[in-house]
């Protein structure tokens, strides 16, 4: 609320291993590995500061060749990091050119019945993910596995617990 920037890890210095650069919505992020956590992580661009090279080998070689940054960013909602999951989805058949946008054109679709199909894909489950969804309203079903089923369920009901109490008034 103040606008003062606040620093993470109580403002110690980051010491990445830089991989690439992608887009998403309208922001620039550093895929790099951090050898502290032992895992490729993506940080904003514009809200990096002091940013230094330091004369160090890079580290994650294996973890970069793992990752793929056009599917990384499919998998990161909105950038927002979660659990990765395997999900399968069920979508009203009109919604395939927005899944593919998302999820990429190799994901497999499945046809189940005359309107709609079937996708299965791996993404980091998060609030951003599920307004994802929620944005297709009751055109979307979560189907495996149950615990992220559960999840969506949890924060719909949460939302809709908040605007009950504003009914009352």
């Amino acid at each position: 609320m103040t606008k003062e920037r606040r620093y993470r890890r109580g403002g110690a210095f980051y010491i990445v291993s830089p991989y690439a650069l992608t887009c998403d919505a309208e922001n620039y992020y550093l895929i790099a590995y951090d050898g502290e956590t032992a895992g490729v992580r993506h940080y904003r661009v514009d809200r990096m500061t002091n940013i230094a090279a330091v004369n160090e080998a890079r580290d994650g070689a294996e973890a970069f060749r793992a990752t793929d940054p056009a599917r990384y960013t499919r998998k990161v909602f909105g950038m927002f990091s979660g659990r990765e999951e395997r999900v399968r989805l069920r979508f009203a058949r009109h919604l395939v050119n927005a899944v593919l946008d998302q999820l990429g054109q190799d994901v497999s679709l499945v046809p189940d019945g005359e309107e709609h199909f079937t996708v299965s894909a791996d993404v980091q489950v998060s609030p951003q993910f599920f307004a994802w969804l929620a944005g297709f309203g009751d055109e979307v079903r979560v189907t495996a596995p149950p615990q992220v089923a559960a999840g969506y369920r949890a924060h719909i009901e949460r939302i809709c617990r908040l605007y009950a109490e504003d009914a009352g008034s």
